[in-house]
């Protein structure tokens, strides 16, 4: 497959934030619009919008990963009635705090950001990882991540490897660990050319088929493992470098799992 190497490197919190930066609000929402498929209603999406729930998951990041400031607790602030801020690893790590406390909400995972991109419109949500293969950028934690699935009969052939966020646990050196929740699957749409257009979605929320008359793009790169999330216009950005990037447009999406 073929990479763009413009891309490489580039993700979607820092096109975000240029957009935010440049464009105005009333022809940001006309550009952004999308036709969006028809996903089944998982659950209820919320941001975190309880200031005291804030203060206990920044509590819960100081105590939990110690000397790690400018990873967690330092990208995250409350403003605007909202909790500001998000990367791979502050997302992982405030769906470990909401299981641990038994929440009713865990960590938004791509198919359920699927069932409402009007919710999260103009922000960026962290909801999973890349695993394409052990050289590229991040090799030692993509390598760390392998040997987990390796035990479990994956091999190289089986790249690359989509990882949802929600249900995987970070140890004290920020490597992904695997627990009874975690799911993850084979997802070649993470080698398609990087920009490639697409519309439906499988049963991840991952782009199914090419369609180029859609709107929607998946970023692609050839790093050993990136970080992914959904960007502002809807796009599906799996080619993040950086794992502790984060900017003020990002948002922690949390999921109530519907009753029944």
């Amino acid at each position: 497959m073929k990479f763009n190497s413009n891309f490489m490197g580039h993700n979607g919190k820092e096109e975000l934030e240029r957009i935010e930066n440049e464009v105005s609000p009333q022809k940001k929402n006309i550009t952004s619009k999308v036709n969006s498929p028809i996903i089944p209603i998982l659950g209820e999406l919320s941001f975190v919008t309880d200031e005291n729930l804030y203060k206990e998951i920044v509590k819960y990041l100081d105590k939990t990963f110690t000397n790690k400031k400018d990873t967690f607790p330092n990208n995250l602030k409350f403003k605007d009635s909202v909790m500001k801020g998000s990367n791979t690893y502050i997302a992982t790590a405030v769906d470990m705090y909401l299981k641990s406390i038994n929440s009713e909400y865990r960590l938004a995972n791509q198919l359920d950001l699927e069932q409402n991109l009007d919710f999260t419109k103009g922000t960026y949500n962290d909801s999973g990882l890349a695993l394409r293969n052990l050289v590229g950028y991040n090799k030692n934690q993509a390598a760390y991540l392998f040997e987990q699935i390796k035990k479990l009969g994956k091999t190289e052939k089986d790249f690359p490897i989509w990882f949802n966020l929600r249900g995987l646990n970070l140890d004290s050196n920020l490597n992904f660990n695997l627990t009874p929740e975690s799911f993850y699957k084979t997802s070649e749409c993470l080698n398609w050319q990087s920009g490639t257009k697409f519309s439906k979605v499988n049963d991840f929320g991952l782009p199914k088929e090419m369609d180029e008359n859609f709107r929607r793009q998946i970023w692609t790169s050839n790093g050993a493992l990136s970080g992914c999330d959904l960007g502002g216009s809807s796009s599906l950005y799996s080619n993040g470098s950086v794992l502790s990037n984060s900017y003020v447009n990002g948002r922690v999406v949390l999921a109530k799992p519907r009753s029944g």
